[in-house]
């Protein structure tokens, strides 16, 4: 297997996608598909899953020769580390050698002699993940927001609790984070002020999610300028960065919080 990202903008959006993982959980499983990249892990409160599409088309060369699945367990501290070397201009290439499955070998270049090139064997693991089926279900409520501006406010709102109280009607969207110790901060916005949302005729939505882990997903703010934000009523958020095309992106699912006066 040999993949290779040339592309600036593109090696960037790769190196972000992981450099974050860490703050999710340890340990990842890739897989690497003759039709595209593939990853699911659940962070280690057990409350969030992620999943990572990228279909071959997406990498300036995807050559896999291998049969079937290439399935990559690695430690997201390592491959943080490893990412963190990178120059912005240089290129990405990952190779895995059957022969030697216990590494994948990672090299960083550029035609820049300024620039030194750097290549690194990561050791590999064996981890025994069960994939999650999550099925397609229509939201309640959904819309597109610029991801800087989401981000912010998630930031801002954690600094007042621990927890965010979103209620969408058909006029606007509320968010709220309470505590005892620094008060209430509230945030109203007009749907008007959305770059696109949809609700249910008559409907209004309350629910509750954790700021902690809602602002990790907001930590990949810088890959994409929107992201979408998708509500059913007792699931989990779902949270979508596109990556220059609908079959590239990365997904979020957050599971809400119980209140204890929920019915």
């Amino acid at each position: 297997m040999n993949i290779i990202i040339s592309s600036p903008q593109k090696a960037e959006i790769f190196t972000a996608m992981f450099q974050n993982t860490k703050a999710f959980t340890e340990n990842i499983n890739i897989m690497f598909e003759k039709e595209r990249m593939y990853l699911q892990s659940m962070d280690s409160s057990r409350v969030s899953i992620f999943e990572y599409v990228l279909p071959n088309t997406w990498f300036d060369k995807y050559e896999h020769v291998n049969e079937g699945c290439v399935s990559i367990g690695l430690n997201s501290v390592l491959l943080f580390k490893i990412l963190s070397t990178r120059d912005k201009i240089q290129e990405i290439s990952l190779t895995f050698d059957p022969e030697n499955n216990d590494k994948l070998f990672i090299s960083f270049t550029s035609e820049n002699k300024t620039i030194f090139d750097k290549h690194f064997e990561m050791p590999l693991m064996d981890l025994e993940e069960q994939l999650m089926d999550i099925p397609a279900m229509e939201s309640d409520a959904e819309f597109s927001i610029p991801s800087l501006t989401f981000a912010g406010l998630v930031n801002q709102l954690k600094m007042f609790g621990d927890t965010i109280d979103v209620i969408c009607s058909e006029e606007k969207i509320e968010m709220n984070s309470l505590s005892e110790g620094f008060g209430k901060m509230s945030v109203n916005i007009d749907i008007d002020d959305l770059d696109s949302y949809a609700i249910n005729e008559g409907e209004t939505i309350q629910l509750s999610f954790s700021l902690n882990i809602l602002n990790n997903i907001c930590a990949y703010h810088k890959i994409t300028k929107d992201i979408e934000v998708k509500f059913i009523k007792n699931f989990p958020m779902k949270l979508i960065y596109y990556l220059g095309d609908e079959n590239a992106k990365m997904t979020f699912y957050l599971a809400p919080k119980i209140n204890d006066n929920d019915d």
